[in-house]
């Protein structure tokens, strides 16, 4: 497999997304979709990035992917949990496994940086700083163009994420979603933002 799985399943870590409670039945029914396959279904969820961000996705044929993090602090979660931009976020913890899918790019930045590209797995390795991926966010590194970059490399799987990679599904605690446990994913109860600020 992949130098960038390897170092995962070394470090047994899991990969992120963070999205609104309301979108998860419909996540749970059709998997997690890129912005191209939500329009292709005709499926209107809440998005927590603005117009003006997705325009850009599309400019630069980003839309066709559903983009994942390493880390929680990645610098758009920190962002949308405390700016308000998510109302009831939920936290998907997608297995490394995904990564052996068709089709998987990486950056080593924020894929809409006006210098990123798209790389595949091995090509991308050495640019990747764990060690910066993995350190806690906090006042002294949150500015650092370095730490910055490397909490926001991206994974970008194409099309859709299938609930059979996903390992966990964090909501907030005192969320009914009794009627969801049909589809045998983990769900577990959290405090959303004390659990991405502990991890």
């Amino acid at each position: 497999m992949g130098k960038v799985y390897n170092k995962l399943i070394e470090l047994n870590k899991n990969l992120f997304h963070v999205t609104e409670f309301s979108n998860l039945e419909s996540i749970l029914q059709n998997g997690l979709l890129s912005l191209d396959e939500l329009e292709n279904q005709k499926i209107n969820p809440e998005y927590s990035s603005s117009q003006d961000s997705r325009n850009i996705d599309k400019y630069r044929g980003l839309s066709k992917y559903v983009r994942l993090a390493y880390t929680p602090f990645y610098d758009m979660i920190p962002k949308a949990l405390y700016a308000g931009d998510l109302k009831n976020p939920i936290i998907l913890l997608i297995s490394p496994e995904v990564l052996k899918l068709m089709g998987v790019k990486f950056t080593n930045k924020n894929a809409i940086s006006n210098d990123t590209d798209l790389y595949n797995e091995d090509e991308i390795f050495d640019s990747l700083d764990f060690e910066k991926i993995y350190t806690f966010r906090d006042r002294d590194n949150c500015s650092l163009v370095e730490y910055k970059n490397a909490r926001q490399s991206e994974i970008l799987i194409l099309q859709k994420v299938d609930i059979q990679y996903f390992e966990k599904i964090i909501v907030q605690t005192g969320i009914q979603y009794n009627l969801l446990n049909i589809y045998n994913v983990k769900i577990k109860e959290d405090d959303v933002i004390k659990f991405l600020s502990n991890y």
